[in-house]
C-alpha cells in the first residue's frame, strides 16, 4: 500500500486509472476507502483517481495532537505534490470541502476544479460547542461497532428512511469501521470540523467551483443544508450550484448515479 511523507506524517493513498488527477476527500474521520463503493470504478475510466486517509485515520500516521482544517489543507497540498497530481480536480465532502476551500484560497495553482459536496463555510466560534471529556465518554462504549455508525446515519439525517434500512448503509458503515480512527482522534476530527470558518474569505476563491447538495438534505440536526449550499455558492464567484434529486446528506452513496454524472459534467467542462 503506497504512502507518502508529508511534513510530519505518512499519508496512505490509493490510485486507479489514468489521465487528469481527480482527488476525493472523505467526510469527517472517514477512510478514503469509502469512495471505492460508488465512485472509484466510475471515475477511473476517465481520470487518474486518488483517494487517501486523513492523518489519524485508516493506514495513515496517527499523531495524538490537535487537528484543524488548515492542517488538512496542508496535508492535501503535500500529497498532490508528492504524487505529481498538480493541478487536480478536487472533490471534498463535508470537512473535506472545508479543508479544500482553504487550500483553494491559499494555493489556487494546485486546482483544475473544486467540487464542494455536502459542505459549507462553518460558523465562527463553533469549535467550543463540544466538551472533549463528554464526547470521549459517549464514544467509549459503542464506538467501533457497526451499530454506532448506523445510529449516526439516522441521527444525522444522512439517508432517506427507505434507504436507511437497505443494505447500502451497512456496507458503508462496515467500510468506515474497518478504517476508522481511534475514538480520541475521531473526536479531534469532529473538533476540527466544528472550529472551521471560511465565510469571510470565500470571495478569494478563483478556481472553477461546483457546489453539490442533496435535494432532500434539510433534516440533519435541524439544519437546512440546501439553504447552506445555496449560501456557499453565492459567496464564491461564478460557482455553480447543483442539487441531486432524491439525495439526502450522504447523497454520493445513496444516489451515486446522478451524483457521479453531475461531477463528470462539471469536470469535463474544465
Amino acid at each position: 500500500m503506497p504512502h507518502v511523507r508529508v511534513d510530519d506524517i505518512d499519508l496512505h493513498y490509493e490510485e486507479r486509472g489514468a489521465g487528469e488527477p481527480l482527488v476525493f476527500l472523505s467526510p469527517t474521520g472517514w477512510p478514503g476507502t469509502v469512495w471505492q463503493l460508488e465512485q472509484v470504478d466510475f471515475f477511473s475510466r476517465h481520470y487518474r483517481v486518488l483517494t487517501y486517509d486523513y492523518r489519524g485515520v485508516g493506514q495513515s500516521g496517527k499523531p495524538d495532537q490537535s487537528y484543524s482544517t488548515a492542517q488538512m489543507a496542508a496535508d492535501l497540498a503535500g500529497l498532490l505534490r508528492a504524487t505529481s497530481a498538480v493541478p487536480a480536480h478536487v472533490v471534498g465532502f463535508s470537512i473535506g470541502g472545508r479543508a479544500a476551500q482553504l487550500l483553494a484560497i491559499g494555493q489556487p495553482s494546485l486546482f483544475r476544479t473544486l467540487i464542494l459536496a455536502g459542505s459549507d463555510t462553518g460558523r465562527p466560534g463553533g469549535g467550543k460547542s463540544v466538551p472533549a471529556h463528554l464526547a470521549l465518554a459517549l464514544l467509549d462504549e459503542s464506538y467501533g461497532s457497526l451499530e454506532f455508525w448506523i445510529e449516526h446515519f439516522e441521527d444525522a439525517g444522512a439517508f432517506s428512511p427507505g434507504f436507511l434500512h437497505s443494505d447500502g448503509p451497512r456496507r458503508l458503515a462496515e467500510t468506515i469501521r474497518q478504517g476508522q480512527p481511534p475514538a480520541k482522534l475521531y473526536l479531534r476530527h469532529v473538533l476540527a470540523r466544528l472550529s472551521h470558518y471560511s465565510g469571510d474569505r470565500l470571495n478569494e476563491i478563483r478556481v472553477p467551483v461546483q457546489v453539490l447538495v442533496g435535494a432532500e438534505d434539510r433534516s440533519g440536526a435541524g439544519e437546512d443544508r440546501v439553504a447552506a449550499a445555496r449560501q456557499l455558492a453565492g459567496q464564491i464567484a461564478n460557482a455553480e450550484l447543483e442539487t441531486i434529486p432524491g439525495g439526502w446528506h450522504l447523497f454520493p452513496w445513496e444516489v451515486p448515479a446522478p451524483t457521479n454524472e453531475a461531477i463528470l459534467r462539471f469536470v469535463r467542462q474544465h
